[in-house]
C-alpha cells in the first residue's frame, strides 16, 4: 500500500510539474507579445510623421494696378498705323502660396510700370477686330505675359523679389526675364549647389559648370527649361540646395469692359 501511495504522489507530483511546465510558454508568449506590441508602438512613436508639401491656395481675386492713381490701362492697338488705343481694368484670379504675396509684390519698386509694359506689348499683336473675335485667346496671352511679372522666379529665402538668397548668395541672372523659361512651383523646385566642384544643378537637370565670375549661367531642368542664374556672390564652400521657383499663379486674366478709342 504504501509503495502505491508513493507511486500516486509521485504522479501528482509529476502532473503538477507538468502544469508548470505547460503554463511556463504561455507565459512567456505572452510576454513576447507585449514586447513586440511595445516595440511597434515606440517605433511608430520614433517615425515622425511626414509633413505634407506646402501647396497654393486660392483662388484669390486681384487687381494688380488697383493702387496706381489710375487703375486702367491706356494700350496702343495696330489699328490705323498704331494710331488707335484700348482701355481696360485689368483684374486676375490668382493662387499662391502666401495670400499676403501678390499685394507685396504690387508694392515692390518697379512693379506698375512692368506690369503696364507686359500688357502694352501684348495688346501691339492684335488689331481691334482680333480682340473682339479672340477674346479668350487675347485673355490668355495677357495672363502669361502678366504672371511674368507678378510671380517672377524667386532664390531661396531674399527678403525681395529680386535680391539674393543670403545663404548662396544665388540671384536671378541677366536673361532670366527675357529668356528664362523655367517655371517650377518655389516649394517643389531646388539648385542643388556645389561651389568646390563648381556645378549647379536644377532638379534632376544635368549639372551645369562655373568659374565664378558668371552673371548669367544657364542651368536647365529635365525637360530643357531654361534658368539663369548669378553666380557670382556664392561662397566658394557652399554646399547645399536652393528653393527656386514662382511663389504663385495666374489662373485667369479679366480685361473686363474694354472700350476703344
Amino acid at each position: 500500500m504504501a509503495q502505491e501511495e508513493n507511486n500516486e504522489d509521485q504522479a501528482v507530483n509529476v502532473g503538477a510539474a507538468d502544469q508548470k511546465r505547460g503554463r511556463g510558454p504561455v507565459k512567456v508568449l505572452g510576454g513576447l507579445v507585449a514586447l513586440i506590441a511595445t516595440g511597434s508602438a515606440l517605433a511608430m512613436m520614433a517615425i515622425p510623421s511626414k509633413a505634407a508639401p506646402l501647396r497654393m491656395t486660392g483662388p484669390l481675386e486681384f487687381a494688380p494696378l488697383e493702387n496706381d492713381d489710375e487703375p486702367r490701362v491706356v494700350a496702343t492697338i495696330p489699328d490705323d498705323n498704331y494710331s488707335r488705343y484700348i482701355t481696360f481694368t485689368p483684374s486676375t484670379i490668382v493662387f499662391a502660396y502666401d495670400p499676403a504675396y501678390p499685394a507685396a509684390r504690387q508694392a515692390e519698386q518697379g512693379f506698375s510700370h512692368a506690369m503696364r509694359s507686359a500688357i502694352s506689348k501684348t495688346t501691339m499683336k492684335y488689331f481691334l477686330a482680333e480682340i473682339f473675335s479672340h477674346l479668350d485667346e487675347f485673355n490668355e496671352e495677357l495672363r502669361q505675359s502678366t504672371e511674368r511679372v507678378l510671380f517672377p522666379i524667386c532664390f531661396g529665402e531674399a527678403e525681395l523679389t529680386y535680391m539674393a538668397d543670403p545663404a548662396s548668395g544665388l540671384f536671378a541672372g541677366e536673361s532670366q526675364g527675357t529668356r528664362g523659361t523655367f517655371r517650377g512651383d518655389f516649394y517643389a523646385s531646388e539648385l542643388k549647389v556645389d561651389a568646390p566642384g563648381k556645378t549647379v544643378q536644377l532638379g534632376e537637370g544635368p549639372a551645369a559648370t562655373f568659374h565664378g565670375a558668371e552673371t548669367d549661367l544657364m542651368v536647365e531642368d529635365r525637360f530643357g527649361a531654361s534658368l539663369y542664374v548669378n553666380v557670382t556672390d556664392l561662397p566658394s564652400d557652399f554646399v547645399g540646395t536652393v528653393q527656386v521657383g514662382v511663389k504663385g499663379r495666374i489662373r485667369r486674366f479679366v480685361t473686363g469692359n474694354i472700350q476703344a478709342q
